[in-house]
């Protein structure tokens, strides 16, 4: 799991155990914790006097806060964040839920190609969610520049236009209709299009336009035009949020305009796909907690999110999206499970030829 933490204290080892209790038993009940249910709890070997004055102490430190005149404190996301970067989840790889889910995983992988990408991530995060009990995310990242080509193909559409259809190794197709260069008819440009697939089978489309570039005095104004085209190739990323319900079960998300703000991001994707990209550097499992997700809507968030990638190229991430009062200790090793497996699974594919 990758560390995100912006604080730089380290608490002595009562402050630890006050706080870790705190956080486990506020991620449980949802409620605020006070020093008695601490000291029955979780067995810790304080007085409820001693837990108190720790609590104060955590509270003056911006760990916890007191929301009500009542004794019972919750975490704040400072509080969230050191408790998931201090945390051994490591014991939790063997649990139930990491079991359970390589039954379903292992199968799904088994024999199946690139070109399965889409379903194979569709039904792991549905189970993800079923057993997590939190709303789950998959974002394809549609960035084919750096996928492989299958074949580059070429529809006549008038006397003017010709559809452009790139095929890449994930199943994916690019559709663009292009103008026929000036003087340049059908004849010469599928003659154009022949030369292309023969030299980017199985190459990136950075790649194939890197080996025209460097013939580009020789080439026409036709390969310049497509050249051109392949550089104005989108790449609006596909998201697809499952278990949605779940969030109606989570009393962070009772009020309407909290909810409506989460969905509304998810809905415009162009800032949730900057939050991801950052993401992508760090490998293995990134938990970004509230404000970290710098992405207005999301500052009541927990994402844990894992990105996918394969010979340096990023082909998505999935991710759970839940309230800080995330149970981590059980979301963090299922996700470093599932990280683990789909992207030895995608280094291991070999090109479909």
């Amino acid at each position: 799991m990758q560390e995100r933490s912006r604080y730089n204290e380290v608490l002595d080892q009562k402050k630890w155990e006050v706080l870790s209790a705190t956080v486990s038993g506020y991620i449980r009940s949802a409620l605020p914790v006070g020093s008695n249910a601490v000291n029955r709890y979780f067995g810790l070997s304080y007085s409820p006097a001693t837990i108190r004055n720790v609590m104060s102490d955590l509270e003056e430190m911006g760990y916890l806060t007191h929301p009500h005149t009542s004794a019972g404190r919750v975490p704040t996301e400072k509080g969230f964040r050191y408790f998931v970067d201090h945390s051994d989840f490591r014991k939790r790889s063997g649990s139930r839920e990491c079991k359970a889910i390589s039954r379903i995983v292992d199968p799904l992988l088994s024999g199946a190609s690139l070109t399965d990408l889409g379903e194979v991530l569709s039904d792991i995060v549905i189970y993800i969610s079923k057993t997590a009990g939190y709303a789950v995310f998959v974002m394809e990242t549609r960035t084919p520049v750096e996928t492989r080509v299958v074949s580059i193909e070429a529809v006549p559409l008038s006397g003017r236009h010709v559809l452009v259809i790139v095929v890449f190794e994930t199943g994916q197709l690019l559709k663009k209709t292009i103008p026929y260069p000036e003087g340049i008819g059908w004849a010469e440009f599928r003659r154009i299009v022949g030369k292309l697939n023969r030299i980017g089978r199985f190459r990136t489309l950075n790649e194939i336009r890197d080996d025209l570039l460097a013939e580009l005095e020789s080439l026409s104004r036709a390969y310049a035009i497509l050249l051109q085209e392949f550089e104005t190739i989108s790449r609006i990323p596909d998201f697809k949020l499952y278990g949605a319900s779940q969030f109606a079960k989570i009393p962070e998300f009772a009020k309407a305009t909290d909810l409506k703000s989460v969905f509304e991001v998810f809905e415009e994707q162009v800032s949730l796909f900057g939050v991801l990209k950052r993401m992508v550097d760090l490998k293995g499992v990134s938990v970004s907690i509230g404000s970290e997700n710098q992405v207005p809507g999301l500052d009541v968030c927990t994402l844990i999110s894992v990105p996918l990638t394969r010979s340096g190229a990023w082909f998505g991430t999935i991710g759970v999206v839940g309230p800080l009062r995330m149970e981590y200790d059980q979301v963090i090793p299922l996700m470093t499970y599932v990280s683990g497996r789909l992207n030895a699974w995608l280094s291991g594919l070999d090109p479909e030829i």
